[in-house]
């Protein structure tokens, strides 16, 4: 099954906030969320939090798969809402959100969803703060949250800090994009933005697991067949894009900004299959095509 709506997924699993910027709340233990998307989705995700709970304060855990903007933007709301909230995230992630680069570029992305999206923000405050991470997680772990397990997986490739966590308990998988986005069509489109080795190398990886619920990093939960079938045809899906950018590197000379713009025109423009912002679709795409041509 294919579930987009927000709520209830299993037993002691919701999605809150919304299928767009998704947060995999999980109480079958302590209570522990999953991701925290877009800065003005924060808002949402307390709601939902109270309505989960009762009390948002209850609210332990916030892991996160990658410190890009639309994983850790709503970070710093929740910790100011909920004080005591412990923010977990891999080494790399760590470092990452303390560099004035990476802050000043978060915000300037999460700016599109505050001025196009504002009222989703109910007239608080959500720009997105300086935070630290308060346990870091590394490849191996494995976290007893007292109902249920959390292993953690290094998978690079979308990120060099990427992370997935394993819920065996559901024999569940929250992986941001480390195994792609489903457009509206159902089709897999891969995410390598920092190196198609390590990206494939993680999918094999994950391949191995034994899935019955994957917990997407965008838009969708997929459970049965659906989660049992999907990294056979993420795989696929990837080998056939990376094909597809080497076929048009090597009909523009190398050219880099021709391969982009060629890809731009037949998968975006008139479009309505992709669920992202052009801004956001040109910048991954343009980090996947310098990948192929540099062979990362």
């Amino acid at each position: 099954m294919i579930i987009r709506e927000k709520g209830r997924i299993r037993d002691g699993v919701t999605m809150i906030g919304n299928s767009g910027y998704p947060g995999w709340l999980f109480t079958c233990g302590i209570p522990t969320l999953f991701e925290s998307g877009v800065t003005v989705i924060g808002p949402s995700y307390f709601q939902d939090l109270q309505r989960e709970l009762g009390d948002p304060n209850l609210l332990q855990y916030n892991f996160i798969t990658h410190a890009h903007f639309d994983h850790a933007g709503s970070l710093p709301y929740l910790k100011r809402k909920i004080p005591g909230l412990k923010i977990a995230a891999s080494r790399l992630a760590a470092e990452t959100l303390k560099k004035e680069n990476a802050i000043a570029l978060i915000r300037k992305l999460n700016s599109y969803y505050e001025e196009n999206y504002g009222h989703l923000a109910n007239g608080e405050d959500v720009v997105f703060q300086p935070i630290e991470i308060d346990r870091t997680v590394e490849d191996g772990d494995v976290i007893d949250m007292e109902g249920f397990t959390i292993r953690v997986i290094a998978t690079p490739g979308h990120t060099r800090d990427s992370v997935t966590y394993y819920v065996p308990e559901v024999k569940g998988l929250i992986s941001g994009e480390t195994i792609g986005v489903y457009d509206r069509k159902f089709r897999n489109r891969p995410q390598f933005l920092s190196s198609y080795k390590d990206y494939i190398g993680s999918l094999e990886k994950l391949a191995a697991l034994d899935l019955d619920l994957i917990m997407m990093g965008h838009d969708y939960a997929l459970t049965g067949p659906d989660a049992a079938e999907y990294m056979g045809k993420a795989i696929k899906a990837t080998h056939a894009f990376r094909d597809r950018i080497e076929a048009g590197l090597f009909d523009s000379g190398g050219s880099q900004e021709a391969v982009v713009r060629k890809i731009f025109a037949e998968d975006f423009v008139g479009s309505d299959a992709i669920q992202q912002d052009e801004q956001s679709f040109l910048i991954n795409l343009g980090a996947m095509v310098k990948a192929i041509a540099e062979g990362k």
